[in-house]
């Protein structure tokens, strides 16, 4: 299974050079991640030091994405999702918007008066992206832990 272009979705070929966390299908795609992941591009080198760490942020991550599940399963109210934090979540839910059809079912729901049933669409799908960016990248964190670890130890004697 290819890894998911962070954009779309799609199944992506093109690696970050900077950073190499995340994956695009196209050029354009990168582009447009560009303008927000400028600014974090490199910093991702700066994540938890120890794999226990990282492993510890994984379960959390997946602990709260259980714990929304079933209350969506059980409560009358169905509008809670995992979002990602500040410009991260501006991010996703512009990355959203441009996946392919939500900004026609917006459009179509918004000039019909149906707000509250946009907004669900687009936050739903902007659960999806960043869950989508975060699983990749707590691949990636385990992919760079391991190549450290496979640099730094030291050859086998002949």
């Amino acid at each position: 299974m290819a890894t998911p272009c962070v954009m779309c979705l799609a199944p992506a070929t093109k690696q970050c050079s900077g950073c190499r966390s995340f994956w695009y299908c196209t050029r354009e795609c990168q582009r447009k991640h560009w303008v927000n992941h400028k600014h974090e591009c490199g910093q991702v080198k700066n994540a938890p030091e120890h794999p226990e760490d990282l492993a510890e942020q994984e379960r959390q991550f997946h602990a709260v994405t259980e714990i929304v599940r079933k209350h969506r399963e059980t409560a009358k109210n169905k509008n809670v999702w995992v979002t990602r934090f500040g410009d991260k979540m501006y991010e996703d839910l512009d990355d959203a918007r441009a996946l392919p059809g939500i900004k026609e079912k917006l459009d179509d729901h918004e000039t019909a008066g149906r707000n509250e049933a946009a907004l669900n669409m687009l936050f739903s799908a902007a659960e999806g992206v960043g869950r989508a960016k975060t699983l990749a990248y707590f691949e990636q964190m385990k992919c760079n832990a391991k190549a450290e670890e496979e640099t730094s130890s030291p050859a086998p004697a002949a």
